[in-house]
């Protein structure tokens, strides 16, 4: 059976179909972001072969200063690759495999990036899964924006869908998680956020997806419950 209320830490308009439709049929949804976001300046580095995005928000933050250079481009994920396409006409010629396990994933794109030079923007609270692993020689590293709490009281839900570990902290800052709730990881990080503060996680999302995440929750329903929605 469904929850009865869910939180998940994304606006209703990143949060998938299922949800979507969780809340249109009367469903109690709380569906907010617990942080926001400014950029920073910053100078685009001389030479360099290819920028690799850790998300769209570090996309967009850096083509709004900067728009696409002729570059090659690489990208933690399908659904960040997607939005780049479809709103920058960019191209990705490299894609995580696995958005939700980072470390394994950057190791592929090591291995795939050999001895080019790759320029990695990003936020000041990046755990750095992707340029960590990349020689210094071989990488170049700017903060374009910034991320800040806006923690808000959320009434207590049956399930949690927390998409980074920097929505985990915000929320924290605030509430408290029931014990008998179950909550959902969007990756390894945040799995592991979650359990240094000793959160149990009951899913953990491995591709980092709205379809993922939809066939997750279509998966907890019953029959009559996907009728409904």
């Amino acid at each position: 059976m469904i929850p009865k209320r869910i939180f998940i830490s994304r606006p209703i308009e990143e949060s998938g179909k299922t949800l979507k439709a969780f809340a249109s049929h009367g469903g109690q949804l709380s569906s907010i972001s617990m942080v926001r976001f400014e950029p920073v300046a910053f100078e685009l580095p001389e030479v360099f072969d290819l920028v690799f995005f850790s998300s769209i928000r570090a996309a967009e933050f850096f083509l709004k200063q900067h728009p696409a250079p002729s570059v090659q481009y690489a990208c933690a994920g399908l659904e960040t690759a997607e939005k780049l396409n479809i709103k920058h006409q960019i191209t990705c010629d490299f894609i995580a495999p696995l958005a939700g396990n980072p470390q394994e994933s950057a190791n592929v794109f090591r291995d795939w990036l050999g001895d080019r030079r790759v320029f990695f923007p990003k936020s000041e609270q990046s755990l750095n899964s992707y340029s960590s692993v990349i020689p210094d020689h071989l990488k170049i590293e700017r903060v374009v924006y910034k991320t800040n709490s806006k923690p808000q009281q959320i009434k207590p839900c049956d399930l949690y869908i927390f998409s980074s570990p920097s929505n985990v902290k915000a929320f924290l800052e605030m509430n408290v998680i029931p014990s008998d709730a179950k909550c959902v990881a969007w990756g390894a990080s945040t799995a592991s956020y979650l359990n240094d503060h000793d959160i149990s996680v009951f899913h953990q999302l491995k591709t980092g997806t709205l379809s993922e995440l939809d066939d997750f929750l279509i998966g907890m329903l019953t029959p009559n419950d996907r009728h409904e929605i």
